[in-house]
């Protein structure tokens, strides 16, 4: 029989667009999953916001959430946004909260100018026993690719993070699109004592946020070195919505399938499929 992992396996919510978000909480909590990894999208842009969230986490715990990934009317821009999330995230007890660097290509530079100010990000934001974790971001795939973020090199990403006082998420996609191998960044973000949270998603050329076993990267063997080295985080499926399937069986089925991967069971046939 295989051990449990030391890490809680979650699903994300930006994963599934259509359902409501207590009905993602529920998917999430009949195929396996741990808990959640609450991406603030649609579902949250309204007044009455915390009391869909009490509802959620009355369903399924959230272990980690993710600042809005564009611009909600009632978050406000990139740095006010990261402010309430932090807040929020206090008043609910969700140990994580995971954030993008800013864009250069998009324009954020009011966003850049505070990032670049802030020395200590946990002492800036009021974190107490919130982690704020900086996400290593992707290379634009295409026949032009592009940087558009802060940090693309994850190694500068590091020194940056233990400089500032911040936590750190690990994207497989991600690093994937710099053609860096998974393990070797894991032991890197690792060794710092500062990795609170992994995206786990398969990629191939062109293709990003594959469900596992789709695609051409090593997550059995990361899933082995997560074990072995006693990695005590949080592990999400962080997948493309269109890499989902629409119905409600099958998706059950996938989901169930990818939670139980993820937790350590079946790597061998679901890795390099």
């Amino acid at each position: 029989m295989t051990a449990l992992p030391s890490y809680k396996v979650l699903f994300s919510t930006g994963s599934l667009l259509r359902p409501s978000l207590q009905e993602i909480f529920v998917l999430a909590r009949q195929t396996g999953f741990d808990g959640c990894d609450l991406v603030i999208q649609k579902h949250l842009d309204h007044g009455a916001y915390r009391e869909t969230l009490k509802e959620c986490v009355a369903i399924l715990p959230v272990y980690a959430l993710h600042v809005p990934l564009e611009r909600l009317k009632s978050w406000g821009k990139p740095v006010e946004a990261l402010v309430r999330s932090v807040a929020l995230a206090k008043e609910f007890d969700i140990p994580v909260v995971n954030f993008h660097p800013p864009s250069w290509f998009y324009l954020e530079i009011a966003f850049m100018r505070w990032f670049r100010k802030v020395r200590d990000f946990q002492k800036e934001l009021r974190c107490e026993s919130v982690c704020v974790a900086l996400e290593n971001m992707p290379l634009t795939e295409g026949e032009i690719k592009r940087r558009p973020y802060l940090l693309n090199n994850f190694h500068d990403m590091i020194k940056f993070g233990m400089e500032r006082n911040l936590y750190f998420t690990l994207d497989t996609t991600h690093l994937a699109t710099f053609e860096h191998e998974v393990v070797d960044a894991f032991i890197a973000y690792h060794t710092t004592g500062r990795l609170k949270h992994i995206h786990m998603s398969d990629h191939a050329p062109e293709q990003n946020h594959l469900v596992p076993g789709t695609g051409d990267l090593p997550l059995a063997d990361l899933l082995l070195t997560l074990r072995s080295s006693g990695y005590d985080g949080t592990v999400s499926l962080e997948v493309a919505p269109d890499e989902l399937p629409s119905t409600p069986g099958h998706l059950e089925a996938v989901l169930r399938e990818a939670s139980s991967f993820l937790k350590g069971h079946g790597e061998s046939e679901q890795d390099g499929r």
